[in-house]
């Protein structure tokens, strides 16, 4: 889809010299750790809890890439200044630029349910309100045309009627789409026809290089290694191996993937307080990873605590738990989370495989005693490997 951009000025709380000097610090940085010391005065200027120096704060961390932690800001915010239309103005453009636009629209309506029609501020809010419809339309269009295209494709795919050349655009654009919040393509579904570009042509360097982008967005690290040897060999100046190599050694590829971490934990964490719309957030997430452990059991936790307050069904909880729990890649953290979670739910065989798969996977001598110390709670009798006894 085509890239977009909106321009939306942040709006100031009044003069504050210190604050606006280190905006114009990170602005002008040109490197990282520039940014991070100019950040550092904003932190330390916030630490007062002055408004204005938080709401500052909260720009640079916007500034800096870290949408999340911007938006925990942000937050606070509103709750202690509730009138104030130019806090929810500064929280749409932090919405803005980490992409999550359906957010964005939110936040934009709550801001004109509130902002009077002699607030300094209204014209700003309704002008802002029609670049985000049009912008939102626009895209909306785009990715009806990319599914309409992506559907031709995939008609001549499961006829055989498909060139190379028909399969290779079908990989860019389920590619494409599979970035986008509720299309319902996932990343496998760009491995599986990459995959049929590579049995159809081996050799063939443009397949090689939508395999490496599949190879991304599952997360398949070993498999893009292969990829990426290939490519060194038969294409040494293949761009798509330009870019990778830029993004090892890029501190802003780290700094991304920092941010989606953050991002989901944030997810996770408003899913676990019962926030209705986390756990819709964390089905969108996993839909385009679903190989990612830290969703799947933040879903579990989500819905379950529905489950626990009526409002959900605990079918769901126990499935969530049971997928999890036959998951050859899981690791430590799942199987002592899956543990306790089917314990509750009555699945006891199943709940003593996972303590037992937990105590395995431990990696230190701390997380092996809080498996047992849960394994002791809930009355679970498991061989444990360090003595050969029941816990």
């Amino acid at each position: 889809m085509a890239d977009y951009h909106v321009d939306w000025p942040w709006l100031m709380a009044g003069p504050d010299p210190r604050g606006d000097e280190a905006l114009r610090g990170m602005k002008e940085a040109t490197s990282a750790p520039d940014r991070e010391r100019w950040l550092g005065v904003l932190s330390d200027a916030a630490s007062s809890a002055d408004p204005a120096a938080v709401e500052r704060y909260a720009i640079g961390l916007a500034q800096a890439g870290r949408y999340a932690e911007s938006l925990r800001f942000w937050r606070l915010l509103v709750e202690h200044l509730p009138g104030t239309a130019r806090v929810l103005l500064n929280m749409a453009s932090c919405l803005m630029s980490a992409g999550r636009l359906d957010e964005c629209a939110h936040v934009m309506e709550e801001c004109a349910r509130r902002c009077r029609d002699d607030d300094p501020a209204s014209s700003v809010v309704r002008r802002r309100r029609a670049e985000l419809d049009g912008l939102r339309g626009r895209l909306d269009r785009e990715q009806r045309l990319l599914e309409a295209r992506a559907d031709a494709y995939r008609e001549l795919a499961a006829h055989d009627r498909a060139s190379l050349s028909d399969l290779k655009e079908l990989c860019r654009i389920l590619a494409s789409l599979a970035q986008q919040p509720g299309s319902g393509v996932t990343a496998f579904e760009v491995a599986e026809v990459a995959e049929r570009i590579r049995a159809q042509a081996p050799d063939d360097v443009g397949g090689m290089e939508l395999l490496g982008m599949a190879r991304i967005l599952t997360d398949d690290r070993e498999g893009l290694a292969e990829v990426l040897r290939r490519l060194e060999r038969v294409a040494p100046d293949s761009p798509v191996l330009a870019a990778v190599r830029a993004q090892v050694t890029d501190p802003g590829f780290r700094s991304g993937s920092d941010e989606l971490k953050r991002r989901w934990d944030d997810i996770c964490r408003r899913a676990s307080h019962g926030d209705p719309g986390a756990a819709d957030e964390l089905r969108r997430e996993l839909r385009s990873h679903p190989h990612i452990e830290q969703l799947k059991v933040g879903l579990l936790f989500a819905v379950y605590g529905q489950a626990a307050d009526g409002q959900g069904d605990y079918e769901e909880a126990r499935r969530l738990a049971l997928e999890l729990a036959a998951d050859p890649r899981a690791g430590h953290h799942t199987h002592f989370h899956v543990a306790q979670f089917l314990w509750n739910l009555g699945e006891r065989d199943q709940a003593r495989r996972q303590f037992g798969l937990a105590l395995a996977t431990s990696e230190s001598e701390e997380d092996r005693e809080t498996v047992r110390l849960a394994v002791r709670t809930v009355g679970a009798e498991i061989a444990d490997p360090a003595d050969g006894a029941g816990g």
